[in-house]
């Protein structure tokens, strides 16, 4: 299976620049590497076409945020294993490309496996998904530190572009849960995630993944079990608010609002899963799976693969 490395960047051309001179010390090398310049206004154009004119640069005028810009090189991507990237996150181990079949070979029933997010310090995003923990399956991941199955992307709804950004990863893992297959948490290669605070707002970010997460909620979530865990969802995010400050829980409606805007698109694509699934998939955050048995037991496995 082929390996393609997906990254959007915007107005980080210096760490941009850092993860491209990491994958190409990478052997063996990915098949190709897709990049998304999504309304960039300093050098990381230029600067791509320059020194790493191997790479396919995709230039947004205007930004379409990285939801829509990961789901167009999904579809562009020619590799059958896509590994999606931040613009500050890489792979440690040099053989992570030649390992990474294997690996979704060796696990058939997932759609998605994600991997150790190494930060600055020297810790872990996740006390729970290090390279010290038991590989399962979880509920979520993130997008700078996993790879995909492009073929079982293609025939999913995909990432809400209306999102536009966060939360497009546990909504993605619960439309993989209602297909009967799994994300998979491997703990035997680590990604390196410098998670930079250049353009990124820890408030806004809470804005886009608290009103997305209710948007998910009116998506997938069926009747009538849609009121309660709408209400739990807001309740969790205000409490959430609650521990950074006056600030933040004054601008809580700010994305009620918002949320409230988009309630009519989400009616339009509401897909609904079987509430048992939604319930397990709900439930795997506090109580992981570790095996493909159990999985079976509660997920189901898809035809193709059972």
């Amino acid at each position: 299976m082929d390996v393609t490395v997906m990254i959007t960047s915007r107005n980080r051309c210096e760490v941009l620049r850092r993860t491209l001179l990491r994958l190409s010390q990478m052997n063996p090398p990915p098949k190709e590497i897709l990049i998304t310049a999504d309304g960039c206004t300093d050098e990381t154009a230029v600067m791509v076409q320059q020194n790493f004119s191997h790479c396919q640069l995709t230039i947004n005028s205007s930004g379409l945020g990285s939801i829509a810009s990961r789901d167009h090189m999904l579809r562009r991507a020619t590799g059958e294993l896509v590994l999606s990237l931040d613009d500050d996150s890489y792979p440690l181990d040099d053989d992570f490309f030649a390992r990474l079949p294997i690996l979704f070979e060796a696990h058939p029933e997932a759609s998605v496996i994600t991997f150790p997010e190494l930060r600055d310090g020297g810790g872990f995003a996740n006390s729970s998904q290090s390279p010290d923990s038991e590989g399962h399956y979880v509920s979520a991941y993130a997008n700078a530190v996993a790879a995909m199955r492009r073929s079982f992307y293609l025939k999913s709804p995909g990432f809400p572009g209306m999102f536009f950004h966060c939360y497009e990863e546990p909504d993605y893992a619960l439309q993989s849960y209602g297909q009967k297959r799994g994300v998979w948490f491997e703990p035997s290669m680590v990604i390196r995630h410098h998670y930079t605070s250049v353009n990124r707002s820890e408030l806004k970010n809470h804005h886009y993944n608290a009103r997305n997460e209710l948007w998910s909620v009116w998506i997938r979530c069926p009747l009538p079990w849609v009121f309660p865990v709408s209400f739990y969802r807001i309740v969790r995010q205000l409490l959430h608010s609650a521990t950074q400050g006056p600030l933040w829980i004054a601008k809580e409606p700010v994305w009620w609002w918002s949320a409230l805007k988009g309630l009519g698109r989400c009616l339009q694509l509401r897909s609904p899963i079987a509430w048992p699934t939604y319930f397990r998939w709900m439930r795997l955050a506090r109580n992981p799976i570790h095996h493909v048995s159990d999985f079976r037991e509660k997920f189901g496995l898809a035809t193709e693969i059972a």
